[in-house]
Parts: structure tokens; sequence; C-alpha cells
């Protein structure tokens, strides 16, 4: 059992690190974080303060409760969810739509920033990137999470209302997958309330239970000693303190609560086979757990718990490595295979678990291959050059981490401090943990790993969960079969591993460096050009937003329209292809293990009009960042063996989508509005028939001269050790400078024109599924660009209040608007919308979205306006201090020299109401308006 790993653990640990047998008594406790601020009221209510300045001027406000589905008696079953939605519908000081409304008019958008989840054993309510200059601002999030605490009006009439979207968030979510678990978890916890927990609940439950009941469950439920409060960002952490105890003392705790219990998991000696199917499964899919005893929340306060953490992490990316190795490889018996470490449900329960998705027709192949390979490790174990690599990133990324300190999210410490309250999760803080983790990465020797491996597979408490598509073809195991299976495999004598790695350089011979022959300064966004001799420009922008960050990119003009319909179905295929590539004499499996520990990467896209290379190192790790530049112009390669697993790979993922509602709205809605067969979604057929020698002849052709692109590094790179680094990598690179690109389209993007298509599919819960988009060609300028994303927000807006709040047709809806800088078969801007509904407010739906686009040509009010922009503004704000977003406004630059970055926050402020609607009238006057629909079949 778990516990015991532990404690060999431990005795490798202490022999390294105590120099008498006498110290090695007990490890000592782990330091919680001095940046963090803790308290509890005297209610029993926690809290979590922090000062935090990334990003700059905001902050995030959280509320966790250790309450979750788990509670719910039977005839509550759905309740934890409901009253999770009931918090943004009405509460004593926001009532109504308060909460939501209000938030937006400072910049916080619902869904973005404002959202929360219910879980098993938890729910989690979360107001993110709150602007605070304004203290008002921040003393109302707190009391936001007051009145979340103790403070729902649960209206009636918001109740009923409440009722038909989650009827529809349980209709969206009711396909195969869903349907499988809910019959399956009765057998894998048998006699356990977690059978019988899933937070959506019953529908029978969510339509008919009384008011009175969702009162008394939170009335029960919600109170002060099962509740934390997490705040953190650019705060005066005395003032919030002082706030946190003015606004949250008055909460009383109910006399005599009930008891919070946390329900066992029974052990099994047997294995339980749980093997379910379902027409709409979209894949394949089995699962081996071997479950432990949790180790208890009061036991995670001393450093012998980060060890086990540790081995737990090095033991399972050392698995997964060998899984991507076989999965490298056309004969692998597995699409896909992985292994984790944790319980799918139960808070009580620990699991150490192997998955993996089949190929073909037949699990058996996948079932047993996992189980070897566990068995594998647990009787042969790791190698010491597994460990080495394994460790080796362990440590880059924590270095990495601990570098970039200073810019660490609110929201990444946020979900540190939830944990903490959670599960009791330990904060030593980054700078506690490099220095402990250092030390004890170093100490745990990969003997250790092996001793520990040994006790992750025991024969009783294990469960077998196989989720498989009924199409008549996939073969479905008995649980004799299973069984006999695991018994036939663990009879086998299975040989050890051996570790097969690449020692030669990636790159066999340095080339003669090029030269940097002329520096320009780059005025517009405040940097150093380059022009290299072999005609390639390099950009380079020095920043101080993060310390241990360097984001790379390159763009040239002229993409891959050049090509032909010939080209149509492996240029579909080639974002797929280029997943899994190798350098010269690498194959990409050789490739993960030569990168362990470098903190460096290089992807290639190939768009229509356009070609980019995007990337990112650490500052030490800019050396290696050069060689993967240079290999990928000078040595890209297709590793033939590695195509075709790559195939067997997504065929075994995708060989099953047909069932899909989903994936069938996707695929048709791109046959439906595409103008070009290489647009349309990639299914069985493309991947079978895609062509290497093409796609590899495409990236070869896209890539031949370096001298068509311009280079870019933004953060914290030194610019005079770049130089040197860029003449040998990026001026050797062959190429001759070009006149300046002129970009041509093709016709290869959206029809234009106005139409309504409806097509029909087979479905087990009917349910409609819908896609609107306006079309049009707009001249590119930085306003429009902002006219068209607020133009789609506003109706994203109106569209949740409608639609979804007053109508109750859909769980989710949203819309967007984008521009883009190349513009193609007479658009260059699109507002859309797809969501599924309710099958019998179809029409209606349809008709409301057509009004709202029609309405925004005359009506846009002050306050609507006033949202979105301060919502653009708090983002626009926010981008300036973000390496990324200098890094795509200069490459959008090249592409067309139109600034929409710099003076952002300047152009938003001055856009007024007339401009959306006259923006939105010529919008809408060139009548490209189209609609697509997906419905039930019906019976005949």
């Amino acid at each position: 059992m778990r516990k015991y790993f532990n404690r060999m653990l431990l005795l490798f640990v202490l022999m390294a690190a105590a120099s008498a047998p006498a110290k090695a008594q007990q490890m000592p406790p782990i330091p919680v974080d001095p940046n963090v601020r803790i308290g509890r009221l005297d209610n029993g209510l926690t809290y979590y303060i922090r000062h935090n300045e990334y990003p700059k001027d905001q902050a995030d406000y959280y509320i966790a409760q250790k309450v979750g589905s788990i509670l719910e008696e039977d005839n509550q079953r759905g309740l934890a969810h409901f009253l999770e939605h009931m918090c943004f519908n009405g509460t004593n000081n926001f009532p109504g739509n308060d909460i939501v409304s209000w938030l937006e008019t400072v910049g916080v958008k619902f869904g973005r920033n404002l959202n929360a989840y219910t879980s098993v054993d938890e729910t989690v309510y979360n107001i993110c990137e709150v602007p605070t200059a304004r203290e008002s601002v921040q003393d109302s999030c707190l009391l936001i999470l007051h009145d979340w605490a103790d403070g729902l009006l649960l209206d009636p009439e918001e109740i009923d209302k409440e009722r038909a979207v989650i009827h529809e968030e349980w209709r969206s979510s009711n396909v195969g997958q869903q349907r499988i678990l809910e019959t399956l978890l009765p057998v894998m916890y048998p006699g356990s309330k977690y059978a019988y927990r899933m937070p959506i609940g019953t529908l029978e439950v969510i339509d008919n239970f009384p008011y009175q009941a969702l009162r008394d469950y939170y009335e029960t439920w919600y109170r002060p000693d099962q509740q934390g409060i997490i705040v953190v960002g650019d705060i005066d952490v005395d003032r919030i303190e002082a706030k946190i105890k003015e606004i949250f003392s008055d909460i009383k705790m109910p006399e005599n609560p009930k008891e919070r219990k946390y329900y066992p998991v029974g052990d099994n000696k047997e294995p339980i086979f749980a093997v379910g199917k379902d027409k709409e499964q979209d894949r394949a899919i089995v699962q081996i757990m071997f479950r432990s005893d949790v180790r208890p929340d009061s036991l995670k306060g001393n450093l012998d718990y980060l060890v086990e953490l540790y081995a737990m992490d090095m033991i399972e990316s050392m698995l997964r490595a060998r899984f991507n190795d076989m999965m490298s490889k056309p004969d692998a018996p597995f699409a896909i295979a992985s292994a984790n470490d944790g319980d799918l449900l139960a808070k009580t329960k620990d699991s150490f678990n192997l998955f993996g998705i089949p190929k073909g027709n037949d699990l058996m192949p996948t079932f047993e291959a996992i189980y070897r390979e566990g068995l594998r490790a647990q009787r042969g174990g790791f190698t010491a050059s597994e460990y080495g690599r394994a460790r080796s990133e362990y440590l880059s990324q924590l270095e990495n981490r601990y570098k970039n300190r200073n810019s660490a999210t609110s929201t990444s410490l946020v979900m540190g401090y939830v944990r903490n309250f959670i599960d009791n999760e330990p904060i030593p803080g980054i700078e506690n943990e490099y220095q402990i983790m250092s030390m004890l990465a170093n100490q745990v020797p990969v003997e250790a790993l092996n001793m520990a491996m040994t006790q992750l597979m025991p024969d009783s408490n294990v469960v077998v969960l196989a989720m498989l598509p009924d199409n008549g073809e996939f073969v479905i195991p008995t649980e004799a079969q299973l069984a006999d299976a695991m018994k036939r495999v663990a009879a086998e004598n299975i040989e050890a591993y051996v570790d097969e790695v690449k020692s030669e350089p990636l790159i066999a011979e340095l080339p003669k460096p090029g030269k940097i022959v002329s520096t320009a300064d780059d005025k517009e966004f405040g940097a150093i050009v380059w022009t290299l001799s072999n005609g390639a420009r390099v950009v380079v922008k020095h920043t101080d937003f993060k310390d241990d960050e360097v984001i790379f990119g390159a763009v040239a003009k002229g993409g891959t329209s050049c090509y032909g319909s010939d080209y149509d179905l492996d240029l579909r295929y080639l974002p797929v292809a280029l997943t899994s590539t190798g350098l010269g004499t690498y194959t990409s499996a050789d490739l993960q293990k030569y990168m362990a520990g470098k903190q460096a990467s290089v992807n290639v896209d190939l768009s229509d009009y356009d070609r980019s290379l995007s990337g990112r190192a650490v500052p030490k790790d800019i050396p290696t960042l050069m060689e993967l530049i240079y290999m990928t112009f000078t040595g890209f390669n297709l590793d033939p063996a590695e195509f075709e697993a790559t195939q067997n790979l997504y065929v075994g993922y995708f060989q099953n989508q047909e069932a899909s509602p989903q994936f069938q709205f996707s695929k048709r809605l791109q046959e439906a509005l595409q103008n070009s067969p290489r647009h349309y979604a990639v299914d069985v057929n493309t991947i079978k028939n895609a062509n290497r020698d093409n796609i590899l002849e495409i990236v070869k052709s896209q890539l031949a001269n370096a001298g068509e692109y311009t280079f870019y590094f933004v953060g914290n790179v030194d610019v005079e050790t770049l130089k040197p680094l860029v003449e040998q990598y990026i001026a050797s690179i062959p190429g001759k400078a070009v006149p300046a690109a002129k970009i041509t389209t093709a016709g290869l993007g959206l029809k234009t024109g106005s139409a309504t298509e409806q097509v029909t599919q087979k479905m087990d819960t009917p349910q409609t599924y819908a896609a609107v988009l306006a079309l049009a060609e707009m001249p590119y300028s930085s306003k429009n660009q902002k006219l068209t994303s607020i133009a789609g927000q506003i109706l994203s807006a109106r569209l949740i209040k409608i639609v979804r709040e007053d109508e109750g047709a859909v769980y989710s809806i949203s819309a967007s608007g984008v521009m883009s800088r190349i513009g193609d078969n007479g658009y260059n801007a699109i507002i859309q919308s797809a969501f599924p509904m309710k099958p019998e407010m179809k029409d209606k739906v349809l008709e409301i979205i057509a009004g709202q686009f029609e309405d925004m040509t005359s009506n846009i009010s002050a306050e609507e306006l006033a949202k979105v922009k301060e919502f653009m503004i708090k983002d626009a704000t926010a981008n300036l201090k973000k390496n990324t977003a200098w890094e795509g406004a200069m490459e959008g630059y090249c592409i067309l020299p139109v600034n929409t970055f710099t003076n952002a926050v300047d152009e938003i402020n001055a856009i007024t109401e007339d401009d959306v609607k006259t923006y939105m009238k010529e919008f809408m006057k060139q009548n490209n308006y189209c609609v697509f629909i997906m419905d039930p079949e019906t019976a005949e």
C-alpha cells in the first residue's frame, strides 16, 4: 500500500541527508508561504490574502466551499450544482442579474472572469482580473463573496427560470460518455455514495424540487466552517483583512450544524470490471485503476509528503515517456496511452491509473499492452538515464517558475490556496519549494522510485473501466475475457525496459556564420532591427515583464494557396502532421529525449496566405532555441515510421467520431460554409489518405528561403549575447533577399451571400445545433478591428440575457467578432455564434438572433458599450505587459502595417455608440448572413 511506499522513500532520502541514524526520526514540517496571510474568523471562516502585482492593478476574489454533490440526499440530487447557478441570480445586495451587470461595468466579463464550478466534494466561485484602482470596487467584490456565502435570495421565479437553463445543460452533456458513466459508477463504487452523485443530478429532481428544499440545502451546507475566502492581487493586505473581518464576521454558524462527512469507498479483493457502451461514444477508452488509501489531509504537513509527490511525478513522467516512445512506432498496440495519479471521483480514495485508446475495433491489445507496460516498470524498474531526463526536466521547470516568481499570475497563486483550504495541499511558496525540491530531487535515487513502483499496482483494489462505442463493429469484451487477459499478461516473463538514446549532436556540423549587415530602430514598437546577409530580418525587443521568458516568432507573406486542389486533402491533414516532426536524423521521439531539461520549443504553422514559426525559451536555453530554428529550416523531416504511427494514432482517436453529434455538426458545418475542401474537418478518410511526400514537399518549400522571413525575439533577451547566435544560426540559413511579397488571395475562405442550410442527425438526446455567421469586407484599420470585436461582445451579452436567461433555450451561448488583416472571397470580418439549443425553440431563437443583428444597426446603448469598453481597456492595458502580445502585434504589423496595439486604450476610449451603429449598418448591408442548422432526426 502507498503508506509503505512513503516509508521506503524516506529511508533513501534520510540516508542521503542525515549524517547519523539519530537524525532520521522525523521529517521536518513543510513551511508555509510567508507571502500569504492566513486567518480564521471567530465564526470559523478561513481567509487567504496575498499582495501580487501580476497583472498590475488587478485582483482575483474566490470563495471555496467544502461542499459538493456528495452531500446531497437521494431526493436532492442536483441541488449543489443548482445552487451554484442561483448565486448569479439574486442576492441581498445584488438582486436579479445585478452581480453580472455590475461587474461588467468594471470590466469583468461573465464566463471569462466571473464563473464557478461544482464537483463532487467542492464548489468554487471566482471573480478574476478585477481592476483595483478604486477601493469601492474591491469592497463590492468582497460583498459579492459575502452574499454568496450567506445572502442568496433564491427567488422562486428565478429558480423556475434556472430550471430551464440547467435542463439544457443536462441535454448538452447527456451524450455517450456521460451516459456510460452514469450506468457504470454503481459498479465502480459499490455500496458508496459516490455511485450516484454526479453533480448534474437528475431531471426528476431539477424539474420538481420544492423551493424550500434548495433553501434548506443552502442553509445546511453554506456555512463559515466550510468556506474559504481567497483574495490575491494588487491590493493592500492589511486593508483587505480588515474588510473581511468587517464584512464576514456577521455570518453566523448554525446551531448544531450537520456533520460534514467524507464518505468512504470500500476495498475490493477481486478486480471490478465496469464495461459500458453507447451509440454516441466517440472513442473507445480503457482505464486500469489501482486504488489505495488516500493520505489523510492531516498528514500532508511534513516533507515526506513532498517526497511522495515528487516520486509520483517522476514515475508518471517516465511511464508517459515510455508510452510516447511506443506511440511513435507504427506497430504500437494502442493509439494513445498514458499514466496518472488520482481517483476519478472520490476524495477518500487514491488511485494509480493506466489509460489507453485502441487503434481499431478491438480493446484487448491496448488493454493488455498498458497493463504489460505497468508490470514492466513494476518488475524491472526505471533506468538511470530515464530518471536523469525526467529529473532534469522537473528541475528545469522548477527553476523557470522560481526565476519568474515575480510574474506569477494571481490566478495561479489562488489555485494553490484553494487546494490548501480544501485538501490541505502544501503551499510552501516558490522560494521555499525551489530550495527544498532542488535538494530532495538530487537525493532521491532511481532505486527509491523503483521500490515505490512495486507498491503502486497491487492485486487487490483493482478497477477496470471501459467506455466503448456501440456501433456494431467494435468488439465488446466480457468481464471474463478481461480477467483472463490480466492473468495471462501477469504470467508473462516481461523483459526489463531498454532505454535507447541518440547521442550524436542535433547539428552534425556547425554552418559558417553569416553576418548582420545593417541595424535600424523600429520606432513603432521600440525594437532593434537587424538585416542579415541572407536577406532575413531579425527584430529584437528587450522587456522586463518576465525574468525567465523569451518569446520567439517568425513570419513570411505567402502561404499554401499556391497549391492546387490536388493537395487539398494533404493540406487538411497538415496541422496534424506537424504535431510529430523530426529534425535532421532526429525523430520526434528522439527530440523529446534530447530536449529533456531544456526549456525551448519551435513550431511551424502554414496558412493560406502566410507562414510562421512560433516558440519560446528561457534565456539560458536560447542557444538550444537557435539550434531548433536552424534545423527547422534546413533539416525539417517527417520520419516515415512516425508519420504512419501518427496516422494510426488519429485513426484510433477519430474512428468513432462519426457517431458524435458534436463532430457531425462541426464536420457538416465546414462542408456547408467553406469554399475549399482543404478547410473541411479532419476525418478518418483524410488521415488514412494523407501523403507524407506531398506534405514534406509543402513544408520544405515554405521554408526554402529564410530571406523571406522576419524573426522576432521578445523578452528578457540580452542583445549583445544574441548577436553572435543570430549570425551563427539564422544568418547561416540558406536564403536571399527578395522584394516585399504581395499577398494574392485565391478564394479559399468562407462562402459569402445569404443562405440557410438545414440537415438532420440521429441523436439519443435530441437537441438542435445552430451556427449563425455574418460576413463583411471592411477597410482594415485599428478602429474597425476594435469595432468588430465590440459588436461581437455586445451581441454576446444580449444573447446570454435573452436566449439563456429570459427564454431558457440554451445552457451556453456567446458570440464573437473578428477582423483579419488578410481578406478573402469578399470578406475580412466575421461576427458569429454557434450553440446547441432546445429543438422546440429553434425558430424563436433564430428570430431573436437575426433581430439583434438588425437592431445593432440603430440601437446601441451607452451602458452596454461602456461595459465592453471597460473590459477591452483592462485587457489592452494588461497586454502591454505581456511578451506574447508584443510579439503577436509585431508579426501582425509585418503582414499589414496597421498598428492595432500600442495605442489601443486611447482608441477604445474614443469609440462611441454612433461608431458602432454606423459600422454595423455598413456591415449588415453587405447581406452576407448565413445560418446552418442540424436538427435531431424525428422518428418516422
